[in-house]
C-alpha cells in the first residue's frame, strides 16, 4: 500500500548486532541487513505490538536464512522466542505507529528551525513553540458523530477479562490496556516481560491457574519497574540500536 514505511537507521550495516550476525553465520553484512529489513517490514503487517504466534524456525520462510542464522539475531538480542512464539524488541518505540508519528514530528520540528533560522535569523526555542501551538490549533478538527459515540461507549465499558493459557497464551490484552501500561511503567519492555510471564507460567503450572489475570499483570509489571526495569545497561544499549 502506498506510503507504508518502516524507520531504518542509515548506518544499519555497521550496527554491532549485524556484524556480529555475519560474523556467527558466515553471512555477508549485505544479507544480514536484508533479511533484517524483510523481517521488521513483515511484522508491521502482521501485527501491532511485535508479537507473532510462529516458532522461529518458520521465519526462513518469511525473509529467508536458516533457523541457525535466526538463533543467531536471538543471540544479538533482536528477537525473543519461546519456542511457539516470537516477539521483537523495542517495537512499540522504533516500529509501531506512535513511534513513526513521533518520528515525522521529530522531522517536521526540524524542518522549521531550519527554515525559521534561514528567514529571521536566530528564533528563540519560545517562539518556535508559540508557533508549533498555532499550527496545532489550526490543524485541530472536531471530532466527528460516530468517533463521539464510540469514545462515549469506551468510557462506560468495563475493562475486558484478561486470560491466560498455555496453549493460547494471553488474551484479552486491549490497545488502551497497553497505552495505560507503558505510561505507568516506562522501565518496563511490555513485549519482554509478557513472554517472560510466560515461561514462567509454563515452568511453575501449579501457579497458572488464577481468576484475576490482570492483577498478575498489574504486579508483575510493577516489580519490573521496582526492580528498575526489563533490561541491564547492556542489553537496554543493545535494544536501543534497531
Amino acid at each position: 500500500m502506498a506510503g507504508e514505511w518502516i524507520p531504518i537507521d542509515c548506518n544499519l550495516s555497521q550496527k554491532p548486532e549485524v556484524l556480529e550476525v555475519a560474523a556467527a553465520t558466515d553471512s555477508p553484512i549485505e544479507v544480514v541487513v536484508g533479511r533484517m529489513v524483510r523481517l521488521w517490514s513483515w511484522a508491521w503487517h502482521v501485527t501491532a505490538d511485535g508479537t507473532i504466534r510462529v516458532p522461529i524456525s518458520m521465519l526462513q520462510h518469511v525473509a529467508g536464512g536458516d533457523e541457525s542464522f535466526w538463533r543467531a539475531v536471538e543471540q544479538a538480542g533482536w528477537l525473543v522466542s519461546d519456542g511457539a512464539t516470537i516477539a521483537i524488541p523495542g517495537w512499540e518505540e522504533r516500529f509501531s505507529n506512535a513511534a513513526k508519528k513521533r518520528l515525522l514530528e521529530a522531522r517536521r520540528q526540524s524542518v522549521r528551525r531550519t527554515y525559521a533560522k534561514r528567514t529571521h535569523g536566530s528564533v528563540t526555542d519560545s517562539v518556535l513553540e508559540e508557533r508549533r501551538g498555532e499550527e496545532k490549533r489550526r490543524e485541530k478538527k472536531l471530532p466527528s458523530a460516530a468517533q463521539m459515540v464510540a469514545t462515549s461507549e469506551d468510557r462506560s465499558t468495563p475493562k475486558t477479562a484478561i486470560g491466560w493459557t498455555e496453549k493460547t497464551g494471553w488474551q484479552g490484552i486491549t490497545d488502551a490496556d497497553r497505552q495505560e501500561w507503558l505510561e505507568a511503567y516506562p522501565l518496563a519492555s511490555l513485549d519482554l516481560e509478557l513472554a517472560k510471564a510466560t515461561s514462567w507460567l509454563k515452568a511453575n503450572p501449579a501457579r497458572a491457574k488464577r481468576s484475576n489475570w490482570r492483577k498478575f499483570l498489574v504486579g508483575w509489571l510493577t516489580r519490573c519497574q521496582d526492580g528498575g526495569g526489563s533490561q541491564t545497561k547492556s542489553q537496554a544499549k543493545r535494544v536501543n540500536c534497531l
